[in-house]
């Protein structure tokens, strides 16, 4: 699976090299948007509302200079080496976490992945990577020592043409799960960083490392961040303040933020006010920033309304109603790029068009549907499933609400068992027995059908009790 996602980037990077910070420019072309739905197997739907088509058809404008062509410089390349402490010929060692959360992405690995940095003579100098390695957690390390040594089955991460990171970057993506599960590289000279179960507070906490890294050459920051916070508990108010001090941070540097709004996700009802509130605090923030006849150092793609006049079809988002699927992402690339490559000075941005208002559309009712169906969607939910499935791929990216929306898979299956596990019982209950393993247990032991834990044991394996269970861990 790793080798077929690494090829598919690879595919999409050498077919299409989009540009976004150069003219003004349209967003990805039709060939960029087929490639997200063959790669992620998602079909357009069969219909589509008027005003649908519409801000679709708007979204399609293509650039007019030859954005399609390379740049003469070599893209950067990161590689996963043999156990050991060397990388190959015309490869080099990774010097800084931030290079090594950059490399992480290019080998096809989510940020979530990335786990501490240390100082150990007796481990791989750099960025190496643990898959089953006595004495280690699965995933990437930092190891600060220069010299390092070969440790067991330990993989030191190479680069070639990766560092300094200044000389490679104009975008950085910066946020939570909404980012790092978003195929960014087809915009040409952009890393992704992003973290899943990420909060404003956590990306502010690595803000100015990041811009130190990736700068001086910096152009914009996209970032996501926010719908975390309130679904941890903090208010709108106090996570906006989170929001501006990034912003203030990016600005202060000379670089620009484009930051990606909150999203109707299906399963987060309960919380689509304080979205609502989020995002008007922000979009009042980039009005105040903008100057008349400059670039406006804050844009905003206002997603929510956009997707609400699309008619937020559960299509948009994967089976956990939750995370974007490969079509709702199609739309972020066409909005994201339109924006990034703009020179009219938009402060806000809504369904592929400048939309510079001072108030948002009117929504106090987060469905203005009449019926007296207790689904407040804009049209009955198209496939309930015929079994009551559980919940999706990506899910341990965001804190999942408390199951109060019909549908939501909240309970473990109790027939659900896992194979090749050596034990007579490897149920939902089993997962969870051990709180050290039990991540790596939701995402990679299925049962005989091929069906995995993450998506049987919803119980067990959601991300809040995964939150408490780190909690409890570290309190002992």
């Amino acid at each position: 699976r790793l080798q077929e996602r690494r090829s598919l980037r690879a595919a999409a990077a050498a077919s299409l090299r989009l540009r976004p910070p150069a003219a003004a420019c349209g967003p990805p072309t039709n060939q960029f948007n087929a490639w997200h739905r063959k790669t992620h197997r998602k079909s357009a739907p069969a219909a589509e509302e008027p005003a649908r088509s519409s801000m679709l058809s708007a979204a399609f404008y293509v650039c007019a200079a030859a954005r399609l062509l390379s740049t003469a410089t070599a893209d950067p390349e990161a590689m996963i080496a043999a156990a050991g402490n060397v990388c190959p010929d015309g490869w080099s060692k990774i010097t800084s976490v931030a290079a090594c959360r950059a490399a992480m992405d290019l080998v096809g690995y989510n940020g979530e992945e990335y786990k501490g940095d240390e100082d150990e003579s007796s481990w791989p100098s750099g960025c190496y990577f643990c898959d089953d390695v006595g004495g280690c957690q699965d995933g990437f390390w930092f190891n600060e020592d220069t010299k390092g040594a070969a440790k067991g089955k330990a993989q030191p991460v190479c680069g070639k043409g990766l560092e300094p990171l200044s000389d490679t970057t104009s975008i950085l993506f910066m946020g939570d799960s909404d980012v790092d599960y978003w195929q960014t590289q087809g915009y040409d000279r952009s890393h992704n960083v992003a973290v899943g179960g990420y909060t404003c507070k956590d990306v502010f906490r690595e803000t100015d490392a990041m811009l130190d890294a990736f700068g001086p050459g910096l152009e914009w920051v996209v970032l996501v961040c926010g719908e975390n916070d309130i679904a941890y508990g903090t208010k709108p108010s106090k996570a906006f303040k989170r929001f501006k001090s990034i912003v203030d941070e990016v600005v202060a540097t000379g670089a620009r933020l484009l930051y990606m709004g909150t999203k109707p996700e299906p399963s987060t009802k309960s919380m689509w006010d304080e979205y609502r509130e989020y995002d008007e605090l922000i979009r009042e923030y980039a009005t105040s920033l903008a100057d008349a006849g400059a670039d406006p150092p804050l844009v905003m793609v206002d997603v929510y309304p956009a997707f609400e006049t699309l008619g937020n079809p559960n299509s948009f988002y994967r089976r956990d109603k939750l995370h974007l699927s490969s079509e709702g992402y199609a739309l972020w690339d066409q909005w994201a790029t339109l924006a990034l490559g703009d020179s009219s000075g938009c402060v806000r941005w809504l369904g592929g068009a400048c939309d510079d208002e001072p108030s948002p559309e009117p929504s106090p009712e987060p469905s203005p549907e009449p019926s007296p169906e207790p689904s407040p969607e804009p049209s009955p939910e198209p496939s309930p499933e015929p079994s009551p499935e559980p919940s999706a791929e990506g899910s341990d990216g965001k804190p999942t609400p408390r199951p109060t929306t019909e549908g939501t898979c909240v309970d473990d299956d109790p027939d659900w068992r896992a194979r090749k596990c050596g034990k007579k019982k490897c149920d939902c209950a089993w997962v969870g027995s051990s709180k050290r393993r039990k991540k790596k247990r939701c995402r990679k032991k299925k049962d005989s059908n091929g069906v995995k834990a993450r998506d049987a044991c919803c119980a067990t394996c959601s991300p809040a009790t995964h939150v408490r269970d780190m909690i409890e861990m570290f309190q002992v």
